[in-house]
């Protein structure tokens, strides 16, 4: 990733400021994409009483999206009435509340919690399903707002740790209606993953850092080998070993390329 640089002292300041109220602004709206909704709500006894009066008043806070006070409210019937199915469904719906307000290590922690208590529940999967949500957004630039969302340029462990929960889902729920959009997710990260390896491999290519290119280019094809963008690892690899003056190697990444990729012709 090309480093940003600020023409005077104005616009560097503009954009500490912009960051800075970014940084304390609290959460910010999520995409609608992004936004699973709460919990399917699971039939619980109606004849609850008190626990069932505060569970129906904390969602109805949660359908409002008023984030801060079902919280409040979830966790007071935790405290009251710890035990019951309520309490679960509030701890689920706690971990979607804390997600929306963007308190995503909170939103984490609730759902760990949740997946500890409750390993064999009916909604793990949604909990599976939200960690890999809370996990990509946790990969988001600061400026995200400010600028076009570039997925290859976020941080990278957050990203390989929403896959592995779209694929713990994946493995344990199959069946879950969540599976089609996490594994869609996963196949999107992969790539933007890639893209992330095959930018940082041009940029060494072009300061002649070549070996460092080859490097990046063969982690790439090595670990998303069904990647979009492996006609381009090819076609760079090919062309950095060319320069080293690799013949064989470079002929071998050409022939590799027009096998698999016949119709890409930027070599």
């Amino acid at each position: 990733m090309k480093p940003v640089y600020f023409n005077n002292v104005a616009s560097f300041t503009l954009a500490a400021t912009l960051a800075a109220t970014l940084a304390l602004g609290g959460c910010t709206s999520l995409p609608k994409q992004d936004d699973p909704g709460p919990a399917p709500a699971r039939e619980l006894n109606a004849d609850s009483g008190e626990a069932g009066l505060l569970f129906n008043k904390a969602r109805t806070a949660l359908s409002q999206g008023k984030f801060d006070s079902a919280v409040l409210q979830y966790e007071n019937l935790e405290a009251t009435y710890p035990f019951g199915d309520h309490a679960a469904q509030a701890r689920l719906d706690v971990g979607y509340a804390y997600y929306q307000q963007g308190e995503l290590d909170n939103a984490l922690a609730t759902l760990d919690r949740y997946l500890k208590l409750y390993p064999q529940s009916e909604q793990s999967d949604y909990a599976y399903y939200l960690k890999g949500l809370v996990n990509y957004a946790r990969g988001k630039s600061l400026f995200e707002s400010l600028v076009p969302r570039k997925l290859h340029q976020l941080d990278q462990a957050w990203l390989r740790t929403a896959i592995a929960d779209f694929s713990t889902l994946e493995r344990k729920f199959p069946q879950s209606k969540f599976v089609e959009d996490a594994r869609a997710r996963s196949l999107q990260l992969k790539d933007q993953m890639a893209k992330h390896e095959l930018s940082t491999a041009q940029y060494y290519f072009d300061r002649s850092a070549m070996v460092a290119a080859i490097n990046r280019i063969n982690t790439m094809l090595d670990q998303y080998p069904d990647s979009s963008l492996n006609a381009q690892g090819l076609a760079l690899l090919a062309r950095a070993h060319r320069a080293l003056g690799n013949k064989k190697s470079a002929d071998e990444a050409t022939a590799m390329l027009r096998a698999k990729h016949p119709s890409f012709t930027k070599i």
